[in-house]
Order: C-alpha cells, then sequence, then structure tokens
C-alpha cells in the first residue's frame, strides 16, 4: 500500500541571516518544511496566508522583539495554537520565565545542538498531535456512540410499531419478537430496557456475555447485579443519576464495571425515558458500549503529554498542576509546608558534547533515577527539560528536612555514575524555594527557584541555595537594567570619554583610549563598572562595542582634519571577549574604517589577557586578519590574567599594558617596582611596548621613564575627558 507522506512545516523567525541558514538547512535535512522571516512584522503578514505547525522565535530583534511577536500572535484566533519555541543566547532566569508566561512552549539557550533543537520541535509536535489524536477520538466515539443509538431507537421504534400494528395477529407478533430478538443479539453492544419505577430489567440482549462475562439469566434472576457490578467508585454517581428518570428523558453516563475475574472495564451508557400517549414514561431504553480500548489510548496519550519522553519523569505541565495544588493546600492550611528544589547538573554540556549525546542520555535517565531515590514517595521528581530537574517536597516540617535532601542529592551526584562502557563524573547546583503565603502561582515558585540555582552557580557551583527576596531585588534589578540598556542603544545614550596617552620620552600626547560611559536621563553618567558585566552576559557587549569602535574612529579621524598636531594620533579601543571571537570582527572592523575614512594605522585594539586562553585558534585566526591590516594590537590590564608565557610570543602583539594596580604600589618598595620592571623587561624581550596604567603621582612617572616604559596614561596627565575638554587639550599641545 503506498502512503502519502505529511511533511511538518516550521517557521524560522531571526534577524539573524546565519542562524536562518543553519537553522533552516539543519531542519530540511531533517525532513521538515521550512519558511523563514527576517522580523517580527514580516512573520506576522506571513502568518496571514500561511500556517505552520511550529514557530521557532528569536528572543532580540529590531522593532518588535520575540516576547512582542508571541503576544500578538497569541491575541489572534488564527495563530494562538501554534506552538512557539524560543530561541535566545539569553540564559537568564527572568528571559525564561518572560518566555512562558507570553506562551511559550519552550525555551532554547544558544548556541545549541542539531539533535536538542530537532528533539524539541519533535517533542513539541507530537503533544500537538496527541491532543489532535485525542479530540479526534472523543469525536469518533461519540458519532458511533450517537450514530448506534440512532440506529439502535429507529430498530425498536419500528419493530414495537410492527408489534402494535400486528396485535390481532399473534403470529405476526411472535415474528416480529423473533425478528428483534435476532437483530438485537447480533449487536455487540449491550441493548436493555428496564422498569421506569424499579430499574428491573424488562429486556437485556446477549452481548451482555460479551460485555460483562455474565448470562443474561443471571441479571434477571438477581435485579441488583447490573448496579453491584459497578466499581464502588462510580456506583453513587450512577445511582444518582438515574434517580433524574423519569423527569429527565435522556442520559449518558461513562463508569467502570468489574468482571467476575476482577477485570475492570469501562462502559459509556446512554438510556432515554419511553412515554405512552399519554406522555406518561413507561420504561426506559438504553444501550451500553464498552469504550475500554478508547480509554486506554486516551489515558495514553494523557501520560506521553505529561511526562518526559526520556526519563519517563513528570515535565513541567505535569509539575506546574503539582505545584498548583500544593499552592492551594498552602492557602487552606496554614501548616502546611513544601519546597521546590531547583537542579542544574554543573558538567553535563561537557559530557553530552565529549562523549556523546547518547551517553548524555542515558546521564540524564540515571540522575532521574538517583533524584527519586534521594526523594519520598510522596515528593515529585520532574524533567524541566535539557539538564534541568525540579524537586516538589510535599509536607515538610521544617528547613532542614529540605536541605538535608539537598545535601544528600548533592553527595549523590558527586560519586561516579556508571553508564555501560562510560563512567561519568558529575556535580550540581541546586536553587531552593520554602513555599509561603504571599505565593501566587506556580511560575512564581518555579522563577524564584532558578534565580537560587543561579546564586548558587555563582557562588561556586556544587552547592545549594535558598531563595531570598534579595535575591529576587537583584534579579529584577540586572533585568530592568538589561532593557534600560537595550532602550540606551536604540536611543543613542552611550558617549565616549578619552583619556590621553603620552609618550614618556618627550611627555606628547600620542594618543588616546576611548573608554565609554552611559548618559542616563535618571542615573545620571553610570560608570562601566556597572554595566558592562550585564552586557557581556546577555550578549549585548557586541552591539555596544561595535557602536564604540565606530563612534571612536569617527571621532578620532574628526580630531585628525581639525587639528595639524593630532593628525599622527592613534585610538585604543577595548574589545570584548564575544567580539574577538566574532567570524564577522574582520568585516565590521573594515566597514567602520571605510565609512569614517580613517586609517588602520591609527586605530589599537585591546583586549585583555584572560581572553588569549578561550579558543585560540579562533582568536588567532582574527588576530591574523588584524594585522594584516596594519590595525595595533595590545593586551590590556597585563598581570591580572592567566595566560601562559609559554606561548604568548606567538600572538602578534604591538604593546602591553602594564596594569594599574601594579603601577598604583610603585614607591619606595623595590618589590612592587621589580613587577613593573619585569613587565616592561618581558615586553622589550618580545620586541614590543609597554603603557603604563594608572600614573598618578611624579615619582610614579619618574620610576617607569628610569624602567625604559615607552608610554603612560593615568590622572597625573589627565583623567578621561569628553570630547569638548579633548579639543582643549589638543589645542593647548601640553608636555609633561
Amino acid at each position: 500500500m503506498t502512503g502519502t507522506l505529511v511533511t511538518q512545516s516550521i517557521l524560522i523567525i531571526d534577524d539573524n541571516s546565519n542562524n536562518l541558514k543553519i537553522l533552516s538547512e539543519t531542519l530540511i535535512q531533517a525532513g521538515f518544511n521550512v519558511a523563514v522571516a527576517i522580523d517580527g512584522e514580516m512573520a506576522i503578514k506571513q502568518l496571514e496566508y500561511h500556517r505552520p505547525e511550529l514557530i521557532l522565535l528569536d528572543v532580540l530583534m529590531p522593532n518588535l522583539n520575540g516576547y512582542e511577536v508571541c503576544q500578538q500572535l497569541k491575541a489572534k484566533q488564527q495563530t494562538r495554537d501554534i506552538p512557539v519555541i524560543f530561541l535566545s543566547a539569553l540564559d537568564d532566569a527572568f528571559d525564561k520565565v518572560r518566555a512562558f508566561s507570553v506562551g511559550g512552549v519552550d525555551y532554547v539557550t544558544k548556541p545549541f545542538q542539531a539533535d536538542e533543537i530537532i528533539a524539541r520541535i519533535k517533542h513539541q509536535l507530537e503533544l500537538q498531535a496527541a491532543k489532535a489524536e485525542i479530540s479526534q477520538l472523543n469525536k469518533n466515539l461519540e458519532q458511533k456512540v450517537h450514530q448506534r443509538t440512532i440506529e439502535l431507537e429507529n430498530v425498536i421504534d419500528k419493530l414495537h410499531q410492527e408489534i402494535a400494528q400486528h396485535q390481532q395477529t399473534q403470529q405476526l407478533l411472535k415474528d416480529s419478537e423473533c425478528k428483534l430478538e435476532n437483530i438485537l443479539n447480533s449487536l455487540e453492544e449491550v441493548v436493555w430496557s428496564a422498569n421506569v419505577e424499579n430499574f428491573n430489567l424488562i429486556y437485556l440482549n446477549a452481548a451482555v456475555e460479551k460485555v460483562y462475562e455474565r448470562t443474561v439469566t443471571e441479571f434477571v434472576n438477581q435485579p441488583d447485579l447490573w448496579l453491584e457490578v459497578i466499581h464502588p467508585e462510580d456506583r453513587k454517581q450512577v445511582k444518582q443519576s438515574l434517580s433524574v428518570f423519569p423527569f429527565s428523558s435522556n442520559l449518558e453516563l461513562e463508569y467502570r464495571i468489574v468482571r467476575p475475574n476482577g477485570e475492570l472495564r469501562w462502559l459509556n451508557t446512554r438510556s432515554r425515558s419511553i412515554y405512552d400517549s399519554n406522555s406518561t414514561a413507561i420504561r426506559i431504553d438504553g444501550i451500553s458500549i464498552d469504550i475500554t480500548d478508547q480509554k486506554k489510548a486516551q489515558e495514553q496519550l494523557i501520560y506521553n503529554a505529561l511526562h518526559d519522553t526520556l526519563t519517563g519523569l513528570p515535565n513541567r505541565t505535569l509539575l506546574m498542576e503539582h505545584l498548583d495544588k500544593a499552592l492551594e493546600r498552602s492557602k487552606r492550611n496554614p501548616d502546611y509546608l513544601f519546597a521546590v528544589l531547583y537542579i542544574d547538573l554543573d558538567r553535563f554540556k561537557i559530557i553530552n558534547d565529549s562523549l556523546g549525546h547518547s551517553v548524555g542520555d542515558q546521564l540524564l535517565v540515571k540522575v532521574g533515577h538517583l533524584l527519586k531515590e534521594c526523594c519520598r514517595s510522596v515528593d515529585t521528581v520532574a524533567r524541566l527539560g535539557g539538564d534541568e530537574f525540579t524537586i516538589l517536597l510535599d509536607e515538610i516540617r521544617e528547613i532542614a528536612d529540605v536541605t538535608i535532601i539537598a545535601e544528600r542529592i548533592l553527595k549523590k551526584l558527586t560519586l561516579p555514575i556508571n553508564l555501560g562502557t562510560h563512567t561519568a563524573f558529575t556535580a550540581a547546583s541546586i536553587g531552593i524555594v520554602i513555599s509561603s503565603r504571599h505565593y501566587q502561582n506556580s511560575i512564581e515558585l518555579i522563577r524564584n527557584a532558578d534565580i537560587a540555582m543561579y546564586q548558587a552557580k555563582e557562588s561556586g557551583k556544587g552547592r545549594y541555595a535558598l531563595f531570598d527576596r534579595e535575591m529576587y531585588a537583584q534579579t529584577l534589578y540586572l533585568s530592568q537594567l538589561e532593557t534600560d540598556l537595550r532602550f540606551a542603544l536604540a536611543r543613542q545614550q552611550f558617549i565616549l570619554h578619552y583619556q590621553p596617552i603620552i609618550a614618556l620620552a618627550t611627555g606628547d600626547i600620542v594618543g588616546f583610549e576611548a573608554l565609554i560611559r552611559w548618559q542616563d536621563p535618571e542615573r545620571g553618567l553610570v560608570s562601566p563598572r556597572e554595566f558592562i558585566k550585564i552586557a557581556e552576559d546577555t550578549g549585548l557587549i557586541v552591539l555596544i562595542g561595535e557602536w564604540v569602535l565606530n563612534e571612536a574612529c569617527r571621532q578620532l579621524r574628526a580630531w585628525q582634519l581639525k587639528f595639524s598636531n593630532a593628525s599622527q594620533y592613534h585610538i585604543s579601543v577595548n574589545l570584548a571577549s564575544q567580539q574577538i571571537k566574532q567570524p564577522s570582527l574582520i568585516t565590521i572592523v573594515e566597514r567602520i574604517l571605510k565609512d569614517t575614512e580613517l586609517d588602520s594605522n591609527f586605530l589599537k585594539l585591546e583586549i585583555t589577557e584572560s581572553t588569549l586562553m578561550e579558543e585560540k585558534e579562533t582568536i588567532m585566526e582574527n588576530f591574523a586578519q588584524i594585522k594584516a591590516r596594519n590595525i595595533k594590537l595590545s593586551i590590556d590590564d597585563f598581570g591580572t590574567g592567566y595566560s601562559s608565557l609559554s606561548y604568548l610570543h606567538s600572538f602578534p602583539l604591538d604593546t602591553l599594558k602594564i596594569d594599574r594596580s601594579f603601577v598604583s604600589r610603585m614607591n619606595a618598595n623595590q618589590e612592587n617596582c621589580e613587577i613593573v620592571r619585569t613587565i616592561i623587561n618581558l615586553a622589550h624581550s618580545l620586541g614590543i611596548d609597554a603603557i603604563a596604567e594608572g600614573v598618578e603621582t611624579p615619582y610614579q612617572l619618574e620610576q617607569l621613564r628610569k624602567l625604559g616604559c615607552k608610554f603612560a596614561q593615568g590622572y597625573l596627565f589627565a583623567q578621561p575627558l569628553d570630547t569638548q575638554a579633548v579639543e582643549l587639550l589638543i589645542a593647548s599641545n601640553p608636555k609633561w
């Protein structure tokens, strides 16, 4: 037999063309039809003409961000049921919570593995298919029961009419009864008639023997047997429903019966009252259908929709249901306490990448078993996705009960885990939330447990942290700071200050270091110490760094054209580690130099020492491309990082910048001078120059000159200056 292959359609919404290309190719290879949109407005327009089975949605996009796009989709009848999986480099708990709160079904953190994203897509598509299948089963069952009821009603009505019409002829009556009996006994459904007053059976067909595994005679001789075989938990419901006769002419019930061997079967029974010409109820006719197979299929689909396919543990949906029930119980009973543990494996990515996804899956299954072993039968262990697990500890007496279990989990996860051909070593960070009456929903509990987990990670991993309000306040502050940073970038609230760099041999200015400041309307001038780290954590540093590079090059070129003595000045610009590892870095630098008309010889790019330890091959390639364009390279804050001197010489550097912490301690103590001397000698041995940062006293300046340091900057010469102050300085052409 030849079937038709239905290819499922995926819409990818991402403003990054590289992401679109890679993700599209991956999904097409996996057998999906793929459509793409480069922003939210285009996607919303496309969805008016084409409805995909699933949407992959980037968070950070121009105009409409991913959260706003998702809100618009969920507000429309046409698109509200399409599952949305968020894709983002943002790994903060607030971003995840926000994604789920606007209607997202999953959240995948970039960079991701192709297998992971395909698995998550398939899971959501299977969930949608499961829902559709359940709905279709119910429709089919209802249609079948309705059709059977109509057919039987027609048959019964017709035969009763025949009996009434041929009452004068006994033979014809017998023929009709025989005909009715044959028809009813050929059916698989139980057909019955009962007395309207006491529900004693008037008629019962032979199908009862197959459905109940009891004879017709048993039911006739034992008038209450039909009620006694109903499952005790369902008996009361059936008796209450039947009590409405004859006041209600129609009734439908679903209940369980118990066969003689103890087997349970599900029945669907439809019945109606039959009236005489005086509108008096004279009997009840009914049909009972065995729906056990349909019930089992429905229950299996529901189970699959509420459990993780890999570990068999409850998934996010079922966990949220349990948390909501716990919250309701805590509101009714002030003495009831529960706790939520949010668990993230600390080294799972290393194991998954080095040993493969199959071994990683085995590890997740083993971890799920270990977590259940550490808990009680009343607790709920769930897998949220990836290497994240959550535990609902029910009916705890005090916080010590929770910390004991947390410590037990941490100890278990430090032991070697046997995975057949491999032995894995892992650990975990655990965030803990204790229930309290101020919690309104399960989302708040998961959010706060996630916040506490990140606090445990930041405190050194392999430990637990109890959530407190200060953590939440800090998270809100950082979230607001991130939002404000995005607005600052869009509204051009950043400015640059410039600190002069002095040639110690002549005392002349040779250039400037560009230093970013944030001119916030409410906060005032914000130091980079307050926002650079969150910019790095969220990936915003790439866009901010590109703006700094462009503005610094533009400004230096303007000064070169305006002041004759500035024609040979250079500009130093700091690059974050995310920037130096960008494949598109060289393209961006070339475009900026072209747009600003700045000669590449006057640009110096500075990176921190610790960056040299990250992805050395990628950095070396970018360094080679930078040097090929006559751009200078400098190591910033040298002496504070962990670079290896054994391969420092392999980088094409032009300058080492001596960290201000060493310069500030230069005094009569020769030991501190020796550290600076060593760095200067190292630079000279590598054939490069040294620049001293943080020069504040004449003594430090004198010592640096004696040690052969070529350049310096610091408050002794000038603090970082705004554009107007720099121009006054250049015009005065000072010497130090």
